[in-house]
């Protein structure tokens, strides 16, 4: 099974002066998607102006939360060493106590890194009992996936694209994710998927920005039969 070296993904993260860059409109889609998923969530579990918050792998971004009661852990510490509240740590193997936290927040892709057991393994034990887990990762059911090895394995280690550069990240299924949940007695409440259609045009035309203007059909195709399987992201909300 390959292995990511984190070492080389802080080192990769440390260097990148923006990590939503204004000009990478494929993630920007993405980082808007996850902006108002989390909104929506925060209506259902209520009161989250009183939670503890593990922001995990958050590059410093709250996402509009008060940072009162977030702590935020990530490995490329020049991303988060202006914050007081903030821990240079893998997801992975978090040095914290258990049942410290109310919700847990993992987005931008930080889940297809890592060892999902492992950190799934971690979020269950540093989380309370009835606590929440919003939780976004690559899919490999993905039309930039179809017709390649990787597409819709469980776990699939593929070659993608950030900002104009490759990188290798695995990718995953959502039948594993929701495997991994249940098998961790988390119950999944809500959903949202990003980049429905645009990975295709990627494939035709090798183009992000062309590409990531398809987004807009994503809640068109997430009602229709058949393209509502794909996606290149798939976030969700949980409760232990």
């Amino acid at each position: 099974m390959p292995q990511i070296n984190l070492l080389d993904v802080a080192e990769k993260y440390n260097s990148i002066q923006n990590i939503w860059d204004e000009n990478d409109k494929w993630h920007l889609k993405t980082k808007a998607m996850i902006a108002q998923f989390i909104k929506n969530s925060l209506k259902i579990i209520g009161d989250y102006g009183s939670k503890k918050i593990l922001n995990a792998g958050s590059a410093g971004y709250s996402y509009g939360l008060e940072e009162k009661n977030i702590v935020h852990i990530d490995i490329a510490q020049k991303k988060i060493q202006h914050i007081q509240n903030s821990l240079v740590a893998s997801i992975e193997e978090i040095p914290l106590p258990d049942a410290s936290f109310e919700l847990i927040i993992c987005v931008g892709s930080v889940l297809n890194y890592c060892d999902p057991i492992k950190v799934m393994d971690e979020f269950r034990r540093v989380l309370k009992p009835s606590g929440h887990l919003i939780l976004e990762f690559e899919n490999s059911y993905t039309f930039e996936l179809i017709g390649k090895q990787g597409f819709n394995r469980k776990a699939a280690f593929v070659e993608t694209f950030y900002n104009g550069y490759k990188e290798k990240l695995w990718f995953f299924s959502e039948s594993f994710i929701k495997d991994l949940a249940n098998l961790h007695l988390f119950r999944i409440l809500s959903k949202d998927k990003c980049h429905i259609l645009s990975p295709l045009i990627y494939r035709l035309f090798k183009n992000e920005t062309v590409a990531s203007k398809f987004t807009s059909f994503d809640k068109i195709c997430s009602h229709l039969p058949v393209l509502n399987n794909f996606s290149s992201n798939v976030i969700y909300l949980m409760r232990k």
